[in-house]
């Protein structure tokens, strides 16, 4: 009875996986690929490159937001995703002030050229 149910495990892994496989590699439109979704193009967080530079330009960025008592708790948590360089913030904010002075602090850090700043405003 137990190698029953470990082979119907097993089964049920690689079958989740093939799943998940097929859909990465898919280049269609889909609705689970959140590139797709936004049309925007622009680098997710689960598209956040793995190297330590880009890892740095976002903890430095992170810890700009937090450590400014003047930003409101949502704009201290925007997302903020580091390819190269290039920063991408997403998220909601209560204002234009926010939302400029955001792009500012990100722009600030070291190694960051260029910000894209996709933040919304909450209604």
């Amino acid at each position: 009875m137990k190698v029953s149910g470990l082979l119907v495990s097993l089964f049920l892994v690689f079958a989740i996986a093939a799943c998940s496989k097929s859909d990465k590699s898919t280049s269609g439109a889909s609705s689970s690929d959140s590139r797709v979704a936004s049309n925007t193009g622009a680098p997710t967080a689960s598209d956040q490159p793995e190297n330590e530079t880009d890892r740095k330009i976002i903890q430095g960025v992170r810890q700009a937001l937090t450590s400014d008592s003047s930003l409101s708790t949502a704009a201290q948590n925007v997302t903020v995703v580091s390819s190269n360089g290039n920063v991408t913030l997403r998220g909601s904010v209560k204002d234009d002030s926010e939302k400029q002075k955001i792009q500012e602090k990100a722009m600030q850090v070291a190694g960051v050229t260029n910000v894209d700043n996709q933040l919304t405003l909450t209604q």
